[in-house]
């Protein structure tokens, strides 16, 4: 059995090989999650910053030797010396993310605590939720100047947003052992938890619903960001004006808008070059849905002018552009 100054030693050099091996963890679910959910920026599909917590000394200690753990080697048993916490909207959000986990490479992925098991295996209660991963290292690496070990553990968890309120709310009182909870709040704590599932379960079908609607429009969103980064060599910018532009001419973007774009496009390559000079100065010109707008004018120049959300003075060059006059 390792003494608590063995487990001292041991932890104060290894310490920062565990935050590393934290940011590394959080570094790499961060940018396959930007990508799976892209076009929506990560920050608006993330509702709190992921920040590795390395856990506090004495806390690690009191775990390990003073809280009836009964851990024959509590250095390696103990799995969050390390942890990251994603917390999201919906449960169809948090299903994103589990796939990421289970599809890193730089890790092995072990399932600590899944809340929909949970419900199956214990139907009739309503209990703390949340998707619990243990992660360890596959093989021994550097990161950021620091030596990660091989089967280092970090702890990776997964919430809603109201399963994440109600932890807060309720978890250093009912599930530890530094506050006695009364029946009562037990029973109230229950209450909230089955309210919490019964709306997470009506957001995800909302969720749903309004992912279908929107699924042509985020199509076409992506194809055009795409589409504008090949073309005029640039990184196109998202955000309203992007997406007003693309719900008011989406109409000119038939069942096989992609194939005519790609052969309109191949005839016109001077426009990337008069996109690429402007952008610079021109706002307009940096949003993807400029090529929409291009398009829409050089097929039916008097439609595209109908209740336009661009004036006459932001439509003139573009029409000109492509030689038509705007008012004909």
């Amino acid at each position: 059995m390792i003494t608590e100054d063995e487990f001292l030693e041991r932890w104060r050099r290894e310490e920062q090989s565990y935050a590393a091996w934290g940011r590394y963890v959080a570094h790499e679910l961060r940018s396959a999650i930007a990508s799976r959910v892209s076009p929506t920026k990560l920050e608006m599909f993330l509702k709190i910053p992921v920040q590795p917590r390395v856990k506090n000394t004495e806390s690690l200690l009191q775990k390990a030797f003073h809280r009836k753990k009964d851990y024959p080697n509590p250095y390696e048993q103990i799995e969050d010396k390390v942890g990251l916490r994603f917390v999201v909207l919906v449960e169809d959000d948090v299903r994103t993310i589990e796939e990421e986990v289970e599809s890193g490479t730089g890790w092995t992925a072990q399932k600590a605590k899944d809340f929909e098991e949970d419900r199956e295996q214990r139907p009739y209660e309503f209990d703390y939720q949340s998707l619990h991963y243990v992660l360890r290292s596959k093989d021994e690496f550097t990161f950021e100047g620091e030596r990660i070990l091989a089967d280092m553990p970090c702890e990776v968890q997964v919430r809603t947003l109201l399963q994440h309120a109600y932890s807060e709310l309720t978890h250093d009182t009912i599930y530890k052992p530094s506050v006695t909870a009364t029946p009562a709040l037990k029973r109230a704590a229950a209450k909230s938890m089955a309210l919490i599932e019964a709306t997470d379960g009506f957001f995800t079908e909302v969720s749903r619903t309004i992912g279908g609607m929107l699924a042509p429009d985020r199509a076409l969103t992506g194809f055009l960001a795409e589409r504008y980064s090949q073309f005029v060599g640039l990184e196109g910018v998202g955000g309203p004006l992007n997406k007003l532009l693309i719900d008011h001419y989406k109409h000119f973007a038939g069942d096989h808008f992609s194939r005519e774009l790609e052969m309109w496009l191949s005839h016109k390559p001077f426009l990337g070059r008069l996109i690429h000079g402007r952008a610079s100065s021109n706002s307009l010109y940096r949003v993807p849905a400029i090529l929409l707008i291009y398009y829409a004018v050089g097929n039916n120049p008097k439609m595209a002018l109908q209740d336009s959300p661009l004036s006459d003075e932001e439509l003139e060059p573009i029409y000109s552009d492509l030689g038509e006059a705007i008012h004909g």
